[in-house]
């Protein structure tokens, strides 16, 4: 069987979990133009953008924990 997007997305969840991930949502603006599986891989895509150290964070200064 052929890994699907999805399929890649719920193993890495899976993983989330044990590590004590509780929830994840999606909000997709157009359900007409998104199928599950592109959503899928977008999500993926994140993920080892994020992984591959392509990403920074973003401070907007708007936090409201305590800075130690």
């Amino acid at each position: 069987m052929k890994m699907t997007e999805c399929m890649s997305l719920a193993g890495r969840f899976k993983e989330l979990a044990g590590k004590g991930l509780v929830d994840v949502k999606f909000y997709v603006r157009n359900l007409d133009e998104a199928s599950t599986e592109q959503v899928c891989a977008e999500v993926n895509a994140l993920y080892a953008a994020r992984e591959g150290g392509k990403t920074q964070a973003l401070d907007f200064g708007d936090s409201r924990r305590i800075q130690a």
